[in-house]
């Protein structure tokens, strides 16, 4: 499997983990794509129909129907030059907000140290998960509630998932998720407050995140990028080796 394939892989399987603890969620896989619906984490990029092959263009209508009954976001993520009957299919139900989210990975002779090589501690409490929530939330810019079931003490006991908290003279100032399946880490919701950015503890702590899941045998480690995150994670020495696409209704004017 390449690592176009294998960062694909493991964002799906982190997906179809979380599904069977959080309340309420739905996680298919059918022929070509598979379907997520999170109604406690109600986040466009993970709730609707993730598409790695043409196959899965006759089932976009059905799965916006299944989002639509559960109450979630519907958005369809593809892969470039992979399915364009699915892109023309997601324009045509009027998904014409087209994001663009590199997929990036590194392997362990790649991995650049980072600048700052600050605090950073693995957190498994309830407080610490709080604490987690918290600058996660305020990185992001979102109220606390619409992300808080992700850091729920039923979601810390999956195998293969850590929750990391970066601190700096006693404050909290950035965290991060990495999850480990077979040889695989993805690294997720690394975030850090506007009033905490600039300084390399994003760096330090998705640094962090990819050597622990080197620890324990994975020899690749990958994400999907922000706009912001980018060049963060090229300086890490993560190349981009696949372009996803999300397709959302766009923003309704006021």
């Amino acid at each position: 499997m390449n690592e176009a394939d294998r960062l694909y892989d493991v964002l799906v399987s982190v997906a179809e983990q979380l599904a069977r603890v959080l309340e309420g969620a739905e996680f298919e896989r059918g022929d070509g794509y598979c379907f997520m619906s999170f109604p406690t984490f109600p986040i466009r990029d993970v709730n609707g129909l993730w598409a790695d092959s043409d196959a899965a263009a006759s089932h976009l209508q059905t799965a916006r129907a299944r989002a639509n009954d559960l109450g979630t976001p519907f958005t369809v993520m593809t892969r470039a030059g992979r399915t364009p009957a699915v892109e023309d299919a997601a324009r045509g139900l009027g998904l014409t907000e087209e994001i663009r989210i590199p997929g990036m990975t590194v392997t362990p002779a790649d991995l650049q140290s980072p600048t700052n090589d600050g605090q950073v501690l693995r957190v498994e409490t309830a407080d610490g998960l709080a604490q987690a929530l918290a600058v996660g939330a305020s990185g992001f810019g979102v109220p606390d509630e619409l992300v808080a079931s992700l850091y729920a003490l039923e979601v810390a006991d999956l195998e293969g998932l850590r929750y990391y908290l970066a601190r700096d003279e006693g404050r909290d100032v950035s965290t991060a998720v990495g999850f480990t399946i077979d040889s695989t880490v993805g690294i997720f919701s690394v975030a850090t407050p506007e009033e905490h950015r600039g300084r390399g503890y994003g760096a330090a702590i998705t640094a962090h995140a990819v050597l622990d899941g080197f620890s324990t045998g994975a020899d690749l480690a990958g994400l999907q990028s922000s706009p912001m995150g980018e060049s963060v994670y090229r300086r890490l020495g993560f190349r981009e080796i696949e372009l996803y696409t999300l397709f959302a209704s766009p923003p309704k004017s006021h």
